[in-house]
């Protein structure tokens, strides 16, 4: 047994039927119409999905759709990215579509956004990866959002720049980490750091409740996703964090980066956090190219701001009332950015070099 169809009353019905089939990939049948009734309807299939029944009669009411009420709400369209539902999100909003929701990773380990089509009907347009059971709905709260000493917008898939390897299999070396793709068997030290409530209540997502819940969300959101970073203390090769850049969703630009990361309760205050972003905006800098890196927490995380403060990032301001978290808080977001400007690379110091040598000398003629 399974679902077959969802139907849905509306005036616009030649529009509604064309919103589902070109941007939903709907194919739709030929209108039925029942002229003593006064109804017309499509039905619009997506591929092996429930279909979608349009329907239209001259004595259907127009009663306002609410999102807290008793009845069908919303519905959902999965996609293949994190990344594909920013670019859709997007293409909604350029083509004049109400973005009732904007992309986050909720709670319970979707990464969404919501969007109204022509009547106010509301989609969630979900991320959901197929990991080997098959459970679980989408992405848990990347590194750019499980931060005890900083919380991150919502975590999207990044795209590596075509001129470098794939950052899938990157790996970074610092000081006293290694920075490396994350994997299976790291499942059991990430549930040890994130079922601490100091993780996970500073950073707007639910501490993990057991082992299963962490494999899942580390198969979803963290193994085999690009830009994303397990923090390996060499001296243990014991697992202690997560670091990150991902594609900000709040900047179209393809060279913007979002920085994200979390650390262990236990390795707090040891400068691991500020070894570990200094040697990921090396690369996303020097590699990737990237003109801008940028970051966001709340306000009441000083941790967070402590280590973007040392790493040079900027201020720029306060989104307020940006997220609505698991437990119904609302907390605002300080935004704070990087240009690429302030990473040179070995080429930048020979150009400085000889501009501090010809104003010197200039200097001295004088």
């Amino acid at each position: 047994m399974k679902l077959h169809h969802i139907a849905i009353w509306t005036f616009r019905l030649e529009e509604l039927k064309e919103f589902y089939v070109r941007f939903f990939g709907g194919k739709s049948n030929e209108k039925y119409i029942n002229p003593k009734k006064g109804f017309e309807s499509y039905f619009v299939s997506f591929g092996e999905g429930t279909d979608l029944e349009l329907m239209s009669r001259t004595d259907v009411q127009n009663t306002p759709i609410e999102e807290n009420r008793v009845g069908l709400t919303h519905f959902a369209f999965t996609f293949p990215s994190q990344e594909e539902v920013l670019r859709f999100t997007e293409q909604m909003r350029s083509e004049g579509y109400t973005i009732a929701g904007e992309p986050r990773t909720s709670g319970d380990g979707y990464f969404e956004s919501v969007v109204l089509d022509p009547d106010g009907n509301r989609i969630e347009c979900v991320y959901q990866e197929i990991t080997g059971g098959g459970e679980g709905k989408g992405e848990g709260k990347t590194e750019t959002a499980i931060g005890a000493e900083t919380e991150v917008g919502p975590e999207a898939e990044a795209r590596p720049n075509t001129e470098t390897e794939s950052i899938h299999s990157v790996t970074l070396d610092t000081e006293r980490l290694l920075l490396r793709p994350f994997e299976e068997e790291d499942a059991e030290a990430f549930f040890a750091c994130c079922q601490n409530p100091n993780l996970g209540n500073n950073a707007g997502w639910p501490p993990h409740q057991t082992l299963e819940e962490s494999r899942r969300i580390l198969h979803s959101t963290f193994i085999n996703q690009e830009g994303i970073w397990a923090m390996i203390l060499k001296e243990t090769q014991q697992l202690i964090g997560s670091v990150g850049i991902i594609p900000d969703p709040k900047r179209e630009n393809p060279q913007v980066r979002m920085l994200g990361y979390w650390l262990d309760e236990n390795y707090w205050g040891k400068g691991y956090m500020t070894e570990s972003v200094q040697g990921v905006l090396k690369y996303g800098f020097e590699k990737l190219k990237l003109s801008l890196i940028t970051a966001t927490c709340y306000p009441h995380n000083k941790r967070s701001q402590k280590v973007l403060k040392k790493n040079g990032f900027i201020y720029e301001g306060t989104l307020h009332q940006a997220e609505l978290t698991y437990n119904g808080n609302i907390y605002d977001h300080q935004c704070y950015y990087l240009p690429g400007i302030s990473q040179p690379t070995p080429e930048d110091y020979e150009e400085i070099l000889h501009v501090w040598e010809t104003s010197v000398r200039h200097t001295h003629d004088s």
